[in-house]
């Protein structure tokens, strides 16, 4: 098994010796292209223009050449690999093909993120919902980070989206079956990459209060104002304002009820991935 990470600090792994630095700087660059599209044709000629815009045709041609074989010698090195598999040329085209024995973390959190947002009868629990968790945590920053090309920014942004939509949607889910200690540990996770999403943030504060950890709510919303008021210059949405009283005045189990159904309330779906 091969286990590539692109979510973050970007890597290729067999076992516990990492391999991808291996590809050079260009060759990292068509690999996170091909693993972003997998199997689907790429004309030779558009990945030298992408990767390789600088060199005359025949150079470009040489560096595809070359980077092709260092990724197609990496993907031989797992030792499920059959000559043949994953990656392949045909005529004018290069296909990177799924296979049982690559672990890409892009593509789990896509499969994640379609569970996650499917119907709400579909809601996976148990062992289901450890796998969900598992993907959510492999998630360590933007895809490719560091690299600017459009297609990189336009997917770094659809994966965050999805990332943090399908984590909100578990983290309610969580809350709703009184999983306290799941929901706000994929929470605060999901925060460190997207410290201003402020629904994210009252499901965080609700959840400690329910948690009966009120006063560290308290703690928290009072650092969060004080970073979005330092680094955006604008104060909480009335909706976490109201949040944050009704935990100041959370004494019964009445009040406790009422910020249940906070969860209960929101009904807004978000998009599956395609």
């Amino acid at each position: 098994m091969l286990t590539v990470s692109l979510l973050g600090a970007s890597r290729v792994a067999r076992g516990n010796e990492q391999i991808w630095l291996d590809l050079g700087p260009s060759g990292r660059r068509l690999a996170g292209f091909l693993f972003t599209f997998p199997d689907r044709p790429h004309r030779r000629e558009k990945l030298i223009d992408l990767f390789w815009p600088n060199l005359e045709v025949a150079r470009g041609r040489r560096a595809l050449n070359s980077a092709t074989w260092r990724l197609r010698k990496l993907l031989s090195s797992s030792p499920e690999y059959k000559d043949g598999d994953g990656l392949r040329t045909v005529g004018p085209e290069t296909i990177l093909e799924r296979t049982p024995w690559l672990d890409v973390d892009t593509w789990a959190l896509l499969e994640a993120a379609q569970a996650a947002l499917g119907p709400a009868e579909e809601h996976i629990g148990g062992s289901g919902m450890r796998r969900l968790l598992s993907v959510f945590y492999r998630y360590e920053g933007p895809f490719l980070d560091g690299e600017d090309a459009d297609w990189i920014i336009e997917e770094r942004e659809r994966l965050h989206s999805f990332f943090i939509q399908s984590s909100m949607t578990v983290v309610r889910h969580l809350g709703l079956c009184g999983q306290h200690h799941d929901a706000i540990r994929l929470a605060r996770h999901a925060l460190r990459f997207d410290p201003y999403r402020e629904e994210l943030v009252r499901y965080l504060l609700t959840l400690l209060a329910l948690d009966e950890r009120r006063i560290e709510a308290i703690k928290y919303y009072e650092y969060w104002i004080g970073l979005i008021r330092k680094e955006l210059g604008i104060s909480p949405l009335p909706a976490t304002r109201a949040t944050i009283e009704e935990i100041k005045n959370l004494h019964n189990a009445e009040n406790a009820q009422h910020l249940r159904l906070r969860f209960v309330s929101r009904d807004e779906r978000p998009r599956q991935p395609h």
